[in-house]
């Protein structure tokens, strides 16, 4: 893992800490990019909507879920 020093704003990662229940600044950080990769992978889910047919039957679901 790389290191770094960033001047980063510390009000915020107290905030990011105290949401997150995270005891340190660099746990704070991995749950905000975490965070910051789920929603943008919502967002490109979202953005699929009605571009694709999935024709999903409960057979085929079971089938897909093992």
């Amino acid at each position: 893992m790389a290191q770094a020093n960033y001047d980063l704003p510390e009000e915020k990662l107290t905030k990011v800490k105290k949401l997150a229940q995270v005891p340190t600044k660099k746990q704070a950080i991995i749950v905000a990019l975490d965070e910051y990769i789920r929603r943008k992978k919502i967002e490109r889910l979202i953005s699929l909507r009605g571009k694709i047919c999935l024709k999903w039957t409960p057979s085929s679901l079971k089938k897909y879920r093992g």
